[in-house]
């Protein structure tokens, strides 16, 4: 899965915004090296799932229509791209009718709430996150009843490394 080159700059705009505060949608497009154009239809998303509010003309501009705490990455992406969803099987209603019997089910679905978790992360909390250097610190990884070498699995949980910069150490 890729995340979209506007799903790219939604964030990048929504990240601007929030270290500016009011904001010309020209100023977030000369920063952040975005076409205006490109830009105008991203603002017009955002305002549409009520993260960016916007007006035009003497006074206006676009800023942040709730408090970064807010704002999740995972918002943001959506409010572009749509639900986001690694497969088919995982939207709701689920466009699947093998759900039941599919052996890569359970690990596609932990993958999804995985996702979900890691990119409910606040615009506010980047943006401290963002002053520290990042480090890696282990993260729990739910792994689903069998382990993929065709044995019975027993609900151990795998360690997956992920950057946190909030840990402020390697573990």
């Amino acid at each position: 899965m890729l995340v979209t080159r506007e799903a790219d700059y939604a964030v990048r705009c929504v990240v601007e915004v929030a270290r500016a505060g009011r904001t010309s949608a020209a100023q977030v497009a000369r920063v952040q090296g975005i076409s205006p154009t490109f830009l105008g239809k991203i603002v017009q998303s955002l305002a549409r799932a009520g993260i960016l509010a916007t007006r035009r003309g003497v006074g206006g501009g676009i800023w942040l229509a709730r408090p970064a705490e807010r704002i999740t990455l995972l918002q943001v992406i959506e409010a572009v791209e749509g639900p986001l969803c690694i497969n088919d099987c995982l939207q709701t209603p689920p466009d699947c009718d093998h759900i039941h019997e599919c052996p890569a089910y359970p690990y596609l679905s932990a993958a999804q709430q995985q996702l979900h978790e890691t990119l409910d992360v606040s615009v506010a909390r980047m943006l401290e996150l963002s002053e520290r250097e990042p480090v890696f610190v282990p993260v729990e990884v739910p792994v689903p009843e069998g382990n993929g070498d065709g044995k019975r699995g027993n609900g151990e949980r795998r360690r997956a490394r992920t950057a946190d910069p909030a840990a402020g150490r390697d573990a």
